[in-house]
């Protein structure tokens, strides 16, 4: 799998995750653009763009970095 359809992926499961009740074929148009994806959720959320797009461009933690940071 190409890398630019591994972040569309990496994006879109974010957004599922965090925004469960998103319609998941304007999700899919929205393709790897995160700041597309942000203006989708924008409208069913009172969040600001800026925000959105950090929680959906935030890096995951590993359990590693998780548990070097907090013990």
């Amino acid at each position: 799998m190409p890398e630019s359809e591994v972040a569309a992926e990496v994006i879109r499961r974010r957004a599922l995750l965090v925004w469960p009740r998103l319609d998941r074929a304007a999700l899919r148009r929205c393709g790897s653009n995160p700041a597309r994806v942000a203006a989708l959720v924008a409208r069913r959320s009172s969040l600001p763009h800026d925000t959105i797009l950090g929680i959906l461009l935030t890096p995951a933690v590993t359990d590693v970095e998780a548990s070097t940071w907090f013990g």
